[in-house]
């Protein structure tokens, strides 16, 4: 969708002149023995599982492209971590599923920093939320020393690991508001595919994963790619917002309302899994942002009418999974809190808590201890804290209860030092939208999911990506120099 000289712009390394270049390769006989001893390893890869030799030799030509590419490498990164589930595994090391996320994101962090010493780039940077994640990593390795688990507190590492590697790659190679944007595009298409399976993919024969959870094995419920109904919702909320507000810049009126469009898509798509959650936290971080920004506050009403209509089209007319899903979220608004689930979780959170005298489990080990709280509970497929807050209280205790607020603060604090440096031109849009979502997915937080659940963490980091981008080109107008970001109003 970007013109040829747009993707041009995107080389961060080019080819010199014929003349300027290094001497044809003379390959050795030491370099044609390595090249043998390679083949003899993929052959007997290929013997041992074919799906080895077939992701090493696509992660050989990924990485060869992203040297020359490393800001796609990036976006392809984020494409497959979205789409990747537990259904899209290949196999399993231990409890850990490899499925297209990981090679993706091995091969990419090879191939980024391979670019990164090439170029020279500095990589450890800072930014605001840094040191408080860096010291939540400290306390959670610290809390192996007493965890009930320590295979399943290993694990809950290895993804803060994982984090950590994602979130310096996004915001060392995100470097200027056309990288953000080209994010963006990665991250809007990337849904629209995955909504596309969602709705259609069962229609059409390509997935059928209804059965694999109990929340939707009933029908009504759709699971997209196989996640859990509330996940697969989550897993499309953060762009409903950006994918709006990203419209309101276009110049292009045919995009502009192309955006329009997917974003009603999205959220249709993202209404089917019947997530009530998924419901209150579009209208929580909209609402928000329409409370703090007037044209915000024009376009909100706009939505909130269109899906008003939509949600009673598909209630009387009970159109397939969609109706069903839509059906539930109206149906059953008073019934959130009502069964037991949550409050027999919450009570093993405040028990473990209690029992620890305030220092929690540690990381992993909560479905170990659940039985001593509620065996029925353990029996069940719904154990699991219900909520990062209750999470935390379970196992990091005081200490991590006051890190989640730190850390909350934090963003919210460059949240508005972003607004502010991006005020009058394009990337105020996302300044607005991007929190939006966040501030939706901390409240829905509060009775769902897990503290390094994906991908909340790559959406704050290309967040993070802009705050620097914006405070870099803010501190260069101040210095009379002119912004790179083009100008732009959200006044009405």
């Amino acid at each position: 969708m970007y013109p040829r000289r747009f993707l041009d712009t995107h080389r961060t390394f080019r080819r010199p002149p014929l003349d300027a270049r290094a001497p044809s390769f003379h390959p050795t006989p030491i370099f044609w023995i390595g090249v043998a001893l390679a083949q003899i390893l993929l052959l007997a890869l290929f013997v041992y599982d074919w799906r080895v030799s077939v992701v090493l030799v696509a992660g050989l030509v990924i990485v060869t492209v992203l040297l020359d590419r490393p800001v796609w490498g990036v976006g392809c990164m984020l494409g497959a971590r979205l789409i990747s589930t537990s259904t899209t595994s290949f196999f399993t090391i231990g409890k850990v599923s490899i499925g297209f996320f990981e090679p993706v994101l091995v091969f990419a962090l090879v191939a980024l920093f391979a670019r990164a010493v090439l170029d020279q780039k500095r990589l450890l940077q800072t930014w605001p939320w840094q040191p408080i994640y860096l010291v939540y990593m400290g306390f959670s390795v610290l809390g192996l020393t007493w965890c009930v688990a320590l295979t399943d507190g290993i694990k809950d590492i290895l993804g803060l690991i994982v984090i950590v590697c994602t979130n310096l790659v996004i915001i060392s190679f995100i470097e200027t508001w056309e990288h953000v944007k080209l994010m963006i595009w990665f991250w809007i298409m990337t849904c629209v595919l995955i909504g596309f399976l969602a709705i259609f993919g069962d229609h059409l024969g390509l997935t059928n994963y209804s059965s694999m959870w109990k929340a939707s094995s009933s029908g009504g419920r759709e699971t997209g790619l196989g996640q859990q109904p509330n996940w697969f919702a989550m897993n499309l909320m953060f762009i409903v917002h950006t994918c709006a507000g990203f419209a309101l810049i276009q110049k292009d009126t045919r995009v502009k309302w192309g955006l329009f469009l997917a974003t009603i898509f999205i959220f249709l798509a993202m209404m089917t899994s019947g997530s009530r959650g998924g419901a209150y936290s579009i209208v929580i971080g909209g609402g928000l942002a329409a409370l703090g920004q007037p044209k915000f506050r024009k376009w909100f009403f706009g939505f909130v009418v269109v899906a008003i209509a939509a949600f009673a089209f598909a209630y009387y007319a009970n159109i397939g999974d969609l109706g069903k899903g839509l059906n539930r979220i109206t149906n059953n608004i008073d019934v959130l809190f009502s069964q037991d689930i949550r409050g027999l979780n919450w009570a093993a959170c405040i028990g473990m808590f209690v029992d620890t005298w305030g220092r929690g489990i540690g990381p992993g080990g909560y479905i170990n201890e659940l039985q001593h709280y509620s065996d029925w509970l353990y029996h069940s497929v719904y154990r699991y804290p219900h909520g990062i807050f209750w999470g935390e209280v379970a196992h990091h205790g005081v200490v991590g209860v006051f890190l989640l607020g730190a850390l909350a603060l934090s963003i919210t604090i460059m949240a508005r030092d972003t607004i502010r440096y991006t005020k009058g031109t394009e990337a105020e849009v996302l300044a607005w939208s991007m929190p939006a979502s966040m501030a939706g997915y901390f409240a829905w937080s509060f009775v769902e999911f897990n503290f390094n659940e994906k991908p909340f963490w790559e959406w704050l980091a290309l967040y993070t990506a802009l705050y620097l981008i914006s405070k870099h080109e803010k501190e260069a107008e101040d210095r009379g120099e002119v912004s790179r970001i083009p100008k732009w109003s959200l006044k009405l």
